[in-house]
């Protein structure tokens, strides 16, 4: 597999996971601005994701092994890699052919390229123009050649590709070619937008997507915490790490965050997420709320929570069921929980200032 594949590889399967770690921001940002998370912003997302994890694939990778590597140098002296362009007879057949197989042309050609997506990513996402997209371009390509140049920030000895300033150029002109060529297709004013007055039952998935991304993502980084105190602070063999009070603690802080949640708020967060809260309800509020987290949530932390091989497919089933009965029907798309508490759901309008 070649470099440039491999590349491509890499940077589509860490963009894939960077995307999911933004899908709960993301959704929070959305559904208070536009009060929906559709596919075109889930497409927008993943793309996004992507795109910059190739900017750090192909101009940084692959990094060589120690002592595996020459000193690349720098070039400093504007338009001089543009003046090794053999421009030839353009107008003939094979004066166009030695052009696109001139490799100081691929270079130039790739380099504005790979910072058009820049200037789209730009207008589309953040609604700036072409100052802003030239700016952001110019700031990313000089933290790109300066990482370059100082060998990765001296991980290694000296720079193993090339410093160019006339990539400064080239890139920041991609990022500029892109802004204007997407300003055909996107406008920077943002359309006046309708705010949705029911709930759907994507929304009420993507709220169960985000409490299931919330209790993993969490629970993964008080279980790294823990480790690395006692690998690195406490120096304990990794052989001899103790594996109860590491699982207490995980999964006791996380659950006591969704109680809380539930308990005190009346939502998940995964609902805080999609701006949906509870409403109504037959009982007393506390016990209502408290059986949504015995119904709900609570389950899918306990089972996460248990070891063995039989809590995943118990996982998978109650996770299976809850979204099955989330769909709308008559009676409601509040699913489980809400059956079982009594408890209504409504939409939590956002206020002017946060859909700006």
């Amino acid at each position: 597999m070649s470099d440039q594949v491999m590349n491509a590889v890499i940077a589509t399967v860490l963009g894939s996971v960077v995307a999911v770690l933004l899908l709960i921001p993301v959704a929070a940002v959305e559904y208070r601005r536009d009060g929906r998370l559709g596919p075109r912003d889930l497409s927008v997302l993943l793309s996004g994701a992507v795109y910059g994890l190739a900017l750090w694939t192909y101009t940084l990778l692959p990094m060589p092994a120690d002592g595996d590597y020459r000193c690349a140098g720098r070039q400093t002296v504007p338009f001089d890699t543009i003046r090794a362009i053999d421009w030839g007879d353009l107008g003939s057949r094979a004066g166009l052919s030695a052009l696109v197989h001139d490799p100081a042309f691929l270079q130039v050609a790739l380099n504005v390229l790979l910072f058009v997506p820049l200037g789209w990513f730009v207008r589309r996402v953040a609604r700036r123009g072409v100052v802003v997209a030239t700016l952001l371009g110019l700031a990313i390509s000089l933290l790109i050649e300066t990482t370059q140049a100082t060998g990765v920030w001296h991980l290694y000895d000296c720079a193993y590709r090339l410093f160019d300033v006339d990539d400064l150029m080239i890139n920041t002109l991609g990022a500029t070619l892109g802004s204007l060529v997407s300003a055909i297709f996107i406008r920077r004013q943002r359309p006046e937008v309708v705010l949705p007055t029911t709930i759907t039952f994507g929304r009420r998935l993507v709220g169960m997507v985000c409490d299931g991304l919330f209790v993993v993502l969490l629970g993964s980084a008080i279980s790294i915490a823990w480790r690395a105190v006692q690998l690195y602070v406490l120096e304990v063999p990794f052989e001899e790490l103790p594996t109860t009070p590491e699982r207490l603690l995980q999964w006791g802080i996380l659950g006591l965050v969704q109680v809380a949640a539930v308990l005190m708020g009346g939502r998940t967060v995964g609902e805080w997420v999609v701006s949906i809260r509870t409403s109504g309800g037959r009982g007393p509020a506390p016990v209502a709320r408290l059986v949504k987290l015995a119904t709900g949530v609570g389950p899918f932390v306990v089972l996460m929570a248990i070891p063995g091989a039989w809590s995943v497919p118990a996982l998978l089933l109650f996770a299976v069921l809850s979204a099955v009965a989330a769909v709308p029907r008559a009676g409601g798309h509040g699913g489980l929980t809400y059956a079982a508490s009594g408890l209504g759901l409504e939409i939590v309008l956002p206020r002017e200032g946060e859909r700006r």
